[in-house]
């Protein structure tokens, strides 16, 4: 292969990868604004599959690294993408607004909850376009309870807030199988009641330390 030819392919490669990232950042737009994989759900069936055959298309189009079929395809998903958006709205479908709720972890990092995948994909997006610089995590409602259910320490909070209603978890301490204890001393029970919440304990947040 000549020096030429080098040349060449390298420029169709670049072609591609500027048409392709033209496509993605429409795909990114609109994704923040109705959620991942939820646009092409709120329009008509028709109207789905032709999107979702002119994806398959690009995706090719792609794959081939065939410029001039790129070029068409991209141009073509750019339109449909536009035509989900608006068909969308004339329907009536609102954009996304993910509810967040907002507490800050005993380590300092701040804790996002959000409902679902969608939400926490969409608050993950908007950090990274315009985070504050803050240390924070995004869990979903789905990936908390999965947590809860594998907890060993799961049983012995719902067999104190049985016998204590309102009673909260304040403090949790993991120990070893086998660490010895002190039965004459006992155990702190990591449970409050009506005591309220304060950051008086809590350290400096990582990214504010720094």
């Amino acid at each position: 292969m000549t020096t030429r030819d080098g040349g060449a392919r390298e420029g169709i490669a670049m072609a591609i990868q500027g048409l392709v990232q033209s496509v993605d950042l429409l795909t990114d737009s609109l994704e923040r604004k109705w959620g991942v994989g939820r646009l092409r759900l709120l329009v008509e069936d028709a109207l789905r599959d032709r999107f979702d055959r002119q994806w398959r298309k690009w995706q090719a189009a792609y794959a081939a690294q065939d410029l001039e079929a790129v070029r068409a395809h991209s141009e073509a998903m750019r339109r449909a993408w536009t035509a989900l958006d608006q068909a969308a709205t004339a329907a009536g479908h609102t954009p996304m607004a993910p509810e967040v709720w907002e507490t800050r972890m005993p380590d300092g990092t701040a804790l996002a909850i959000v409902r679902g995948p969608a939400e926490q994909h969409a608050v993950a997006q908007a950090e990274r376009q315009q985070g504050d610089g803050r240390a924070r995590e995004v869990w979903s409602l789905d990936e908390i309870g999965r947590v809860i259910c594998a907890w060993d320490g799961r049983n012995w909070v719902d067999a104190v807030r049985a016998e204590f209603p309102g009673a909260k978890v304040e403090a949790l301490r993991l120990t070893p199988r086998g660490a010895e204890f002190d039965w004459s001393r006992g155990d702190d029970i990591p449970f409050g009641h009506n005591h309220g919440d304060t950051h008086a304990y809590t350290p400096i947040s990582r990214s504010a330390a720094r």
